[in-house]
C-alpha cells in the first residue's frame, strides 16, 4: 500500500513536470511582441532562436542591383567627363603655348628684348618649344644685352647654377649687379649672398666686367644699329667693391 502511494506521487510529478516542459516550448515557439513605445530593430523583429526567417524577396533584391548599377554607371559617366575636359584644357593650353611661342620667335628674331626674354623663358621650361637650355641661355643673353633687367638676372643664374653654359661666378656677380642696378631686388639679394662666396679679387673683376657691359650700352647708344631700341639707363650707380677686411695680426 505505501509503495503504490509513492508510486503515485512519483507519476505526479513526472505529469507536472511534462506539463511545464509543454508550457515552457509552446511559449518559446510565440513571435516577439514589440514593446509599446519603441521602434522595431532594422529589418523587423528578428525571428526567435530556431525558427527559420523570412525568404529573400527577389523584387527588392533586383532593385537593390539595379540602383548599384546605375549608380557605378553615374560615378564613371562624371569621371570620363572630367578626364575629358581636363584633356581638352591641356590641349588649348598647349595650343596657345605654340602660339605664344611663334609670336615670341618673330619678336625674338626682329631683336625686341621681351621677345628674346619670352622666349629664353619657354625654351628654359620646355613650354611650346623643346628643352634646351643652350637655346634659353643664348637668348637670354641677347636680351640681357640689350638691358632686360629679368634677362640680365636669369642669365646671372645661368652662370651661377652653370645651366645652358659653364659655372662662372664673376659673370654672374657681373649679370646680378647690372639687374641689381635697375631695381631687382631678387638681383641685389643674389648678388650679396654670392659675395660672401667670392674673393675680393673676384668682386673687383666682376666689377670691372660690369663697367664693360655699360660701356658698350653707351657706345651703343650714340652709335646705334640700324632697328636698335633704345633703352633706359640705369636707376642706380653699380656699387664699389667692398674693401677686404684686414688680416689678423700673429701674436709675437
Amino acid at each position: 500500500m505505501k509503495s503504490r502511494s509513492i508510486l503515485a506521487t512519483w507519476l505526479a510529478l513526472l505529469l507536472f513536470l511534462a506539463s511545464l516542459l509543454d508550457y515552457a516550448v509552446r511559449m518559446g515557439a510565440q513571435p516577439a511582441v514589440p514593446v509599446p513605445g519603441v521602434p522595431p530593430p532594422p529589418g523587423g523583429v528578428p525571428p526567435p532562436p530556431g525558427q527559420p526567417g523570412e525568404p529573400p524577396d527577389p523584387e527588392e533584391d533586383r532593385l537593390k542591383a539595379e540602383a548599384k548599377k546605375k549608380k557605378k554607371e553615374e560615378e564613371e559617366r562624371k569621371a570620363a567627363e572630367a578626364k575629358k575636359k581636363q584633356e581638352e584644357a591641356e590641349a588649348k593650353m598647349l595650343r596657345e603655348r605654340i602660339a605664344s611661342a611663334k609670336v615670341a620667335k618673330v619678336l625674338a628674331a626682329g631683336g625686341d628684348p621681351l621677345g628674346q626674354y619670352n622666349l629664353a623663358v619657354m625654351y628654359s621650361e620646355g613650354v611650346g618649344v623643346p628643352l634646351d637650355y643652350s637655346e634659353a641661355f643664348k637668348w637670354y643673353q641677347r636680351s640681357a644685352r640689350q638691358w632686360h633687367a629679368e634677362a640680365q638676372y636669369a642669365l646671372g643664374s645661368a652662370h651661377y647654377i652653370g645651366r645652358g653654359t659653364t659655372k662662372n661666378k664673376i659673370e654672374a656677380y657681373a649679370w646680378w649687379n647690372l639687374a641689381a642696378a635697375q631695381g631687382n631686388k631678387a638681383a641685389r639679394l643674389d648678388r650679396e649672398k654670392l659675395a660672401q662666396e667670392m674673393t675680393q679679387d673676384q668682386i673687383a673683376i666682376a666689377q670691372r666686367i660690369t663697367r664693360g657691359y655699360i660701356l658698350e650700352k653707351e657706345e651703343g647708344e650714340r652709335f646705334p644699329k640700324p632697328g636698335q631700341k633704345k633703352v633706359p639707363a640705369a636707376r642706380e650707380p653699380v656699387p664699389e667693391p667692398v674693401a677686404a677686411p684686414a688680416p689678423p695680426v700673429p701674436p709675437k
